[in-house]
């Protein structure tokens, strides 16, 4: 479980780095109308070349939490809905965390639970579809060793 933690969480760092530079264009563009590579509070606060470089930083780590926290469901011993939870509330302080730092929304009671409503709703709808796909991939392979069972019982007769 280790090396895939430690592997998840690489790539977690490069995705994240990415993403954050990706989410800040986008918070800019629809916000502002401008597309900005960092928001202008943590310029303000960095420069620019400081701004980057925190984002870059903060978004690796966000990255590397994420999905370094899929590891949360190899547990065995957990069930999916614990692990499901676990993952969501990690992602969720992250998330609340880095954006508030990145400056991709205010302080507030009222974004930050529009953040967090967010946030939930997508983790569940992308949830539901993974658990949709991963149903339909489990009935497949459960089909396919009925057949192979099937075949095989044939032949030894």
């Amino acid at each position: 479980m280790k090396k895939r933690l430690i592997a998840r969480s690489l790539i977690g760092l490069v995705v994240g780095a990415l993403a954050a530079h990706v989410i800040t264009l986008l918070v800019n563009y629809l916000g502002r109308g401008q597309f900005l590579v960092c928001m202008p509070g943590l310029t303000e606060k960095y420069g620019l070349a400081g701004a980057v470089i925190v984002q870059t930083i903060l978004g690796a780590l966000f990255g590397m939490i994420a999905l370094g926290g899929t590891c949360l469901f190899d547990i065995e011993k957990w069930s999916l809905l614990r692990a499901s939870m676990a993952h969501c509330a990690l992602i969720l302080v992250t998330y609340i965390i880095v954006g508030l730092l990145l400056h991709w929304f205010s302080f507030h009671i009222i974004p930050i639970l529009i953040m967090t409503g967010i946030i939930v709703l997508v983790y569940a709808l992308i949830w539901f579809i993974m658990y949709v796909a991963w149903k339909r991939e489990i009935k497949e392979l459960n089909r396919l060793a009925e057949e192979y069972k099937k075949n095989t019982d044939i032949s030894e007769e």
